[in-house]
């Protein structure tokens, strides 16, 4: 840095440091010391935050995750149309149940009767 100054912001420059270096040296270095070790309690404290980062990053992917889940859960639209060959496949299957009533006329008798409306 032995150089001549280019203008008159390298002068300043170096008039700063001259002065800070001139302050250094005026401290006792007990001062310097509590300086040191509060610069470097405040490096520490300052890095904690950083650790703590990927902490909300996961709750805030987590979070996202289930609100798309929830929104996909409310927003379920009904099936769409069977085609016509798949809704005579299905009627098949429940036919079974309506046989029972279909084969005993006897119940819907029973059902009109007025000894059920005493009961």
């Amino acid at each position: 840095m032995n150089r001549l100054p280019m203008n008159q912001h390298d002068d300043f420059d170096r008039s700063l440091r001259q002065l800070q270096q001139h302050a250094e040296g005026a401290l006792p270095p007990a001062t310097l010391l509590r300086l040191r070790q509060a610069r470097q309690h405040a490096s520490a404290s300052a890095q904690a935050p950083r650790r703590h980062a990927a902490g909300w990053v996961l709750a805030t992917a987590f979070s996202a995750v289930l609100a798309v889940t929830l929104g996909l859960q409310f927003n379920r639209t009904p099936p769409a149309p069977q085609p016509a060959s798949q809704a005579t496949a299905t009627t098949d299957d429940t036919s079974e149940d309506t046989l029972l009533f279909d084969e005993s006329p006897e119940l819907y008798l029973w059902l009109g009767s007025d000894a059920l409306a005493m009961e």
